[in-house]
């Protein structure tokens, strides 16, 4: 039936609207990217990156844009928007254990709530000791931190950020306006789902009514 497809995208509007990776792994003191995707029409919206607290954010947001292209760095992280390929893509330099959780990639939309995507972030232990390497008479360059990029897709505040700000009141509002909105979705869905069993029912007594008799 297509009427539980319709009623999902009522109930959940614009879920499928950013989409990450999902799942990402890297190792400690390296750097890791993650790229997220958005829809159309959303490329002079905010994006944001934090840890997720349920289906929202919790501790505040990490780093985020002004909606622009330029990359913007808080701490150890930072977040760059392609507006062309509709991605922006989050680097975390330095990884440590304490970085490892779930976040969330979003686009921070004025309405009812924020389109986002969740990730999964692992932290692998470092290697202890390098591979051997034959001997050579020159000087060899230390090696670079490795980076892992993910394609893909958070908003308050993390240990990430050096200058913590306080928590945003149009965030709590956003939230707050989601909910009111799920509470009213609620009784319309139980509502056609009524009008359906009674349209199925009617259907099947109307050809007893007609039958000769």
């Amino acid at each position: 039936m297509r009427i539980f497809p319709i009623l999902g995208w009522m109930l959940f509007p614009g879920c499928w609207a950013v989409t990450g990776p999902g799942a990402v792994r890297g190792p400690a003191g390296g750097s890791v990217a993650v790229r997220c995707r958005y829809w159309a029409g959303y490329e002079h919206y905010q994006k944001f990156w934090c840890r997720a607290g349920g289906w929202f954010c919790s501790n505040g947001v990490i780093v985020e844009t002004d909606g622009s292209e330029a990359e913007v760095t808080r701490g150890r992280v930072s977040i760059r928007d392609d507006h062309t390929q509709r991605a922006f893509t989050v680097t975390v330099e330095n990884l440590t254990p304490a970085d490892a959780g779930t976040y969330l990639c979003g686009v921070d939309r004025t309405g009812p709530s924020d389109l986002r995507a969740t990730v999964e972030l692992t932290v692998s232990p470092a290697n202890s000791s390098p591979p051997p390497t034959e001997r050579s008479s020159s000087t060899s360059s230390s090696p670079s931190k490795p980076t892992f990029i993910w394609t893909t897709a958070v908003k308050w505040k993390s240990s990430f950020s050096s200058n913590q700000d306080t928590t945003s009141p149009v965030s709590q509002l956003s939230n707050v306006h989601f909910l009111l909105l799920f509470l009213w979705k609620v009784p319309i869905f139980l509502c056609i789902i009524w009008v359906n069993i009674r349209y199925r029912k009617n259907s099947r007594e109307m050809p007893d009514k007609h039958a000769p008799s």
